[in-house]
């Protein structure tokens, strides 16, 4: 210690040192702080994603009686306002956040015993360390083993490896958000818009928005199931309510690839007229009707409003997958009106977006379609047509045709999550390919390596994460 500083300290006052000293530990011993969960369901999985700054250390562990998977972040403040939540979803019955000695444990509470996985994301922009845990639809044969040391020694190292690569690019949807067809049938959820207790719009000679919907859908579905290749499911095939969370469940149900609501507008302004495509915004409608028409809609569903959901659970969708939801409904919305605009009036030339809680719901490519006005006499007239509903129904079709053909080759939109991963002295394929859980015939037809010698220090992997 040189002479400068020794006379600082005589010069300083203790109880000044004493407060310096325990900023300094303070500082040192920052607690970590998990600020937020998002859940999201696809077909295969529910993904349950913590954001926690400050990550110090986490414990993965898995029980069975009951089946539950339970998460221990050491060192860390609860910012979460929930303690329970329970979520209509077919793998994950709810989230239990419990505040202990030196840590807070997260449960979650699964209907089955489901097999997991699990993997960490490099920090946001927020300066959040992202731990996803995704739930299998697949169950667990053998009886599942407590993790403990060695889950957290698996996970440290993809996790050192992603934010190492986080300059510039480490996570991306691989390609464009779109869907792969391999040998399978493209299929298509229909959802004729409200039904049952619900009526819709009604028009000026009383012609009800529930009645056209259904059989616009019905004639939909006539004309995609003819197509090779395609087949459409209903949401409703009669005169029934069905709520926001069952239209959702048929879809999944059926293992949808595409959802298309299917809806006839109305408006004060008698004189509008025309069809038009939707997909969801988040932020904020494209236009003043676009608001009304959401606003509308979402009030029909009655059970939109998730009572009891707090703010920092996002129910529906984490933030990328969603992303790329509307990225690939986007594209497809534009192929649909398209070729709409071939065949009957367009209100809106170019595919317009609001906060559609259907399609907010929806973890696929998907439109809200109206057809044309109900409020408009004249249209009103061409809406109980079977003319005016077979050109709407096959333009859609060929819409449907356009988008899987331009985007058939693509990988499967918003599940292809990847991380790069920088090869280091020492490593082989076969080790790395068991690091993350795939296999090394995977892991070279992924990066194109034909040979292990193609292989060296400082080349860049694709590693799947999803």
């Amino acid at each position: 210690m040189n002479d400068s500083m020794n006379n600082l300290i005589k010069n300083t006052p203790a109880a000044l040192i004493m407060l310096l000293a325990l900023i300094m530990t303070s500082s040192a011993m920052a607690k970590a702080s998990l600020e937020k969960v998002r859940v999201g369901q696809t077909a295969d999985k529910t993904r349950v994603v913590f954001e926690i700054k400050q990550n110090h250390r986490f414990e993965v562990s898995k029980f069975n009686n009951p089946p539950r998977i339970v998460v221990d972040f050491y060192k860390a403040d609860n910012k979460l306002s929930f303690k329970n939540m329970k979520f209509l979803d077919a793998r994950l019955e709810k989230i239990r956040v419990k505040d202990q000695k030196n840590r807070v444990r997260v449960v979650l509470d699964l209907r089955k015993n489901f097999d997991y996985n699990y993997f960490v994301l490099a920090k946001n922009k927020q300066g959040a360390e992202r731990v996803v845990i995704d739930v299998s639809k697949k169950l667990v044969t053998a009886k599942p083993v407590k993790d403990k040391k060695n889950v957290v020694k698996s996970v440290a190292k993809p996790a050192k490896d992603i934010a190492e690569l986080q300059k510039p690019r480490q996570i991306m949807n691989a390609g464009s958000p779109m869907f792969l067809l391999k040998n399978k049938d493209l299929v298509v959820a229909i959802d004729a818009g409200h039904g049952g207790k619900d009526p819709g719009a009604i028009g000026f000679n009383g012609t009800q928005e529930k009645v056209v919907a259904l059989q616009m859908a019905k004639r939909l579905k006539k004309y995609i199931d003819a197509q090779p290749g395609m087949r459409a499911i209903l949401t409703r095939d009669k005169d029934e309510f069905v709520s926001l969370h069952q239209r959702v469940r048929i879809a999944h149900k059926h293992n949808a690839d595409i959802f298309l609501s299917i809806h006839a507008d109305a408006c004060r302004k008698r004189s509008a007229r025309g069809g038009s495509v939707y997909i969801l915004s988040t932020k904020g409608a494209s236009s003043v009707m676009a608001r009304i028409l959401a606003k509308s809609e979402n009030a029909s569903l009655h059970d939109i409003k998730l009572k009891g959901r707090d703010s920092d659970v996002a129910f529906v969708l984490s933030d990328m997958t969603r992303e790329a939801n509307i990225r690939a409904s986007r594209k497809l919305g534009e192929a649909v009106l398209g070729e709409m605009g071939l065949s009957v009036r367009l209100h809106k030339t170019s595919v317009q977006s609001a906060n559609f809680a259907v399609l907010k719901s929806i973890d696929m490519p998907s439109l809200l379609i109206e057809a044309a006005f109900l409020s408009n006499i004249g249209e009103e007239k061409k809406l109980k047509t079977t003319a005016f509903q077979s050109k709407v129904a096959k333009s859609i079709v060929r819409g449907l045709e356009k988008f899987v053909k331009r985007n058939s080759q693509q990988p499967r939109w918003g599940e292809s999550l990847f991380v790069y991963y920088k090869v280091r002295s020492g490593d082989t394929l076969s080790q790395i390919a068991a690091n993350y859980k795939i296999s090394t015939a995977e892991l070279k037809k992924l990066n194109r390596i034909k040979q292990d010698n193609q292989l060296y220090v400082g080349k860049k992997l694709r590693i799947p994460v999803s």
